[in-house]
């Protein structure tokens, strides 16, 4: 909570100066999606992966015609601490997101969607899985999964999967 706490007040600082506030709205927490089969190779190095969807802007690619990259994001370590900044895109037209490579554990990750601008994600990272964030708004929920295992924005919108802090060590 002291993480969350930190950040907020730090973003909140950072707008004020920059003259607009805009306070993140924080989600619950989002963690990879629940597998029966076994977990890749990177299970013995305790690396999982993370792919965030932000919201995308617009970038002119031609005489009529546009591309629409993801916008980039910050991941925080628990204690508040920058781990990295991802672009989200390789190019200023390349509309892939970025999988990260990142230890198992429990981070923050700060970034733009499309129905909030600013939000705060509490993510679980699990050694050998993906963890999934989906902050464009497009993302539909698999048919026949209860909503508790879902994480929402506040409208509805499904983000990805419930993170269960308890499994962030397997």
């Amino acid at each position: 909570m002291k993480t969350i706490t930190v950040i907020l007040v730090a973003t909140i600082g950072i707008s004020l100066l920059a003259g607009c506030a805009i306070t993140p709205v924080t989600l619950d927490s989002v963690g990879p999606a629940p597998t029966r089969s076994k977990p890749p190779q990177f299970v013995s190095t305790g690396q999982g992966w993370l792919r965030v969807y932000t919201a995308t802007k617009v970038v002119p690619d031609g005489k009529d015609s546009y591309s629409y990259p993801h916008t980039g994001y910050r991941i925080y370590t628990e204690s508040g601490r920058l781990l990295e900044y991802v672009p989200n895109h390789v190019d200023p037209v390349d509309e892939s997101v970025t999988l990260v490579r990142i230890p198992a554990g429990k981070y923050n990750v700060l970034a733009r969607s499309e129905p909030y601008n600013l939000v705060l994600v509490p993510i679980v990272i699990q050694a050998g899985k993906t963890t999934e964030v989906h902050l464009g708004a497009h993302w539909k929920a698999p048919a026949n999964v209860s909503t508790n295992e879902i994480v929402y924005f506040p409208d509805g919108r499904p983000v990805g999967w419930k993170g269960s802090l308890a499994d962030s060590s397997r």
